[in-house]
């Protein structure tokens, strides 16, 4: 397959505005254009191609460093370029996943100077590549947090289904599945509700029962998977006590001259008869540069050793579009479009479903807009300012066949009833808003500071409807009389989730880059609102609708509240020699308990699962002691962590108006402690040895 993966230079923090919801975007954009005219323009650049020591190869994806945050990354032909900087003579770095890699000085004395760089293959990953999961761009070796990088290579090289199955082996990583397409991943015990999972940087939130978050993205348009273990980024706020999972998607890149280039890709596994095609074109200059993507999949039930896995089938397509401008020098513009969507989906064995239950997704979609501005180089001490905006709606869709009927016998008075419930269809949608505003700030040759403002929020409307059969019977068994009967519920009230947050955090390297010191801060406002709800909403009685059905109730008034919180971590890693770092990282974190958790009522018949709007937020307190060793043939990246937890949110036993009950409750306080590492040992030529361990305790 032909990769397309086109040159996006230096910029890579791209700041979003939206194009929805009425808000004028011209106006802010002219705004933004006024303010960079005045932007005094450097005309001083570098280019050049990278290739393989060895073979020549043209390398793409290689991360060219010249200065502090000012790097960009080559194309599928190996072209880098940067533009509008000082002359002067600068270090420059040079990296790549699977090379080692290359820092020199070049001398910048004339407008465009074209230098070339070729980098030597390495069996072993030194850890040598940019990471922005901590919202600023840092090489993976000198961060102080426990943090994974798995790039495309990586995916391409697994045969997986979702994003989920190839992060599990990484350490401290499990799976949780909700059937073959369904799938969550955990962190150090830790899963759901207490990860922050984000799409380029834009949250994910949606449902936490079946959620399949990690399986609504196309794995073939992922340009990397970044994972932090632990509350080491807590300004990302509420939900970040267990770790971050970012997924970065594939960016169209800026080319010296036009560019268009394609592929197409598809396979078949027998397993379960898997057909999966994917396909991409994409295509640009050194003014613009744009994408657009798609894949469809097509799978029956899945065969087992002990035979077949009923109701595993699935089908789910994709499709994206991105287009970047670059209208100035030093301006970036940014739009991009994601679709994904599932249908028939089966998910055999769900944990909070009967095990006789057949239950399905008849369709599930993730749809998403966003766009953004960035403009560098503004000043010697302001490098950057930047905004982004997404809109994203998630819309789910579940059927469960419970297989239950209930026969009540006959009185004196009534007759005898046989009960049948057909089928339940928890329906929701979820519309999810997000506008980030954040300004690099260059204090010193080592010192960068970022200071953010953020907001996102959650819409939920949802509906649960009940089908049942009512048979009556006659003293023979024979029926003569039968009522199909829809039950209208709200499991949830209409409710909102927002969050407003200020976030900073400085980054210094000290004493000759031997000490990475980075402290982060955030002070977050979260609104909370639910509307008044009845149970049950409505009846249907062979056609026939009442909304106003026996037995009907407020089960929740309508509710507003709010809470401050805040939360920081502190990161240290020491270079001890060349070969060996010690890292610490210490945090304090929080989760603002969900709306599911305030708010959930779903009568399950025998039982009642019952939110409370008054739990407090769970709180955090973190450590991570690091251990890591690199050579040219040996690596050893280890942690030691320690999690001391308050108020944490738990489903508790008990009774609810006469009915057994599981109530969301704040339990106290619990410990997590443990370790994980990774090794890779190059014992011969390109053979290599890895080792994956973990422990945790709850």
């Amino acid at each position: 397959m032909i990769n397309i993966h086109e040159i996006f230079q230096p910029q890579e923090n791209i700041i979003h505005f939206v194009i929805a919801h009425k808000m004028n975007f011209k106006i802010l954009l002219r705004f933004l254009l006024s303010v960079s005219i005045e932007i005094s323009a450097q005309s001083y650049s570098i280019s050049g191609h990278i290739r393989d020591l060895k073979s020549g190869k043209l390398l793409d994806g290689t991360v060219v460093l010249l200065k502090n945050n000012l790097y960009t990354i080559s194309n599928t032909l190996g072209y880098y370029s940067l533009k509008d900087f000082p002359k002067g003579s600068y270090s420059v770095r040079i990296s790549r996943l699977g090379y080692k890699s290359l820092s020199t000085t070049v001398l910048i004395d004339k407008e465009s100077v074209k230098q070339d760089f070729v980098l030597e293959s390495s069996p072993i990953e030194l850890d040598e590549v940019l990471v922005n999961s901590s919202r600023t761009s840092k090489y993976l070796r000198n961060s102080p947090y426990s943090e994974l990088l798995i790039d495309k290579t990586q995916i391409e090289s697994q045969s997986s289904l979702s994003l989920s199955d190839v992060l599990k082996e990484q350490p401290g990583l499990s799976l949780s599945r909700d059937g073959i397409w369904g799938t969550e991943i955990n962190i150090r015990g830790l899963s759901r509700e207490n990860l922050v999972t984000l799409i380029d940087g834009n949250r994910i939130a949606t449902s936490t029962d079946v959620a399949a978050r990690l399986s609504m993205i196309d794995l073939d348009d992922v340009e990397r998977i970044e994972v932090i273990k632990g509350a080491s980024s807590s300004i990302y706020g509420s939900g970040a006590t267990g770790g971050i999972i970012n997924v970065i998607t594939k960016t169209p890149r800026f080319n010296e001259n036009f560019i268009l280039q394609g592929g197409f890709s598809s396979g078949l596994n027998s397993v379960n008869k898997l057909f999966s095609s994917s396909g991409s074109i994409a295509g640009g200059n050194s003014f613009w540069s744009s994408k657009i993507s798609g894949s469809f999949r097509k799978a029956g039930n899945t065969q087992t050793p002990s035979g077949e896995l009923k109701n595993s089938q699935f089908k789910d397509f994709s499709l994206s579009a991105a287009v970047n401008f670059i209208p100035l020098e030093n301006n970036l513009l940014k739009f991009n479009y994601q679709l994904f969507k599932a249908e028939d989906v089966g998910i055999p064995g769900a944990s909070v479903f009967p095990s006789d239950a057949e239950v399905r997704y008849p369709d599930e979609k993730r749809e998403m807009i966003s766009a953004g501005y960035e403009i560098q180089n503004i000043s010697k001490v302001f490098y950057k300012v930047s905004a982004k905006y997404s809109y994203q709606v998630i819309d789910r869709n579940v059927e469960n066949l419970p297989h239950i009927t209930q026969n009540v016998a006959a009185t004196d008075t009534t007759e005898a009833i046989r009960a049948a419930v057909l089928k339940i269809t928890p329906s929701s949608i979820h519309k999810n808003n997000n506008l980030q505003f954040q300004t690099d700030i260059i204090l010193g040759k080592n010192n960068n500071l970022i200071l953010g403002l953020d907001y996102w929020e959650r819409n939920y409307h949802g509906i649960r409807e009940k089908f049942q059969k009512i048979e009556t019977l006659a003293s023979d068994g024979s029926v003569f009389n039968t009522t199909i009967k829809v039950v209208g519920e709200k499991p949830l009230p209409d409710s909102k989730y927002k969050s407003l947050g200020f976030f900073a955090q400085d980054d210094a390297a000290l004493f000759d880059e031997i000490l990475f010191f980075t402290l982060g801060v955030r002070v977050e406002k979260i609104f909370v609102s639910g509307e008044s709800t009845l149970n049950p909403l409505y009846e249907i009685a062979n056609g026939k609708i009442n909304y106003t059905p026996k037995g009907q109730k407020v089960i929740w008034n309508k509710i507003k509240a709010d809470e401050i919180s805040d939360s920081w971590n502190l990161g240290l890693k020491y270079s001890c020699t060349e070969n060996l770092d010690l890292t610490l990282s210490i945090g304090y974190s929080f989760r603002s308990p969900s709306l599911e958790e305030r708010f959930q009522y779903i009568d399950q018949g025998s039982y009642v699962r019952l939110g409370d709007p008054t739990l407090k937020a769970e709180k955090g307190k973190s450590a991570d002691l690091g251990f890591r060793y690199y050579t040219s043939d040996f690596k050893l990246v280890s942690s030691i962590f320690y999690n001391h937890f308050k108020d944490l949110v738990a489903e508790i036993q008990g009774t609810f108006e006469g009915k057994n009950a599981f109530v969301k409750t704040n339990i106290g306080k619990a410990q997590l402690y443990g370790f994980d590492l990774h090794s890779e040992f190059n014992f011969l030529n390109n053979y290599t040895f890895h080792i994956t361990a973990s422990y945790g305790h709850l």
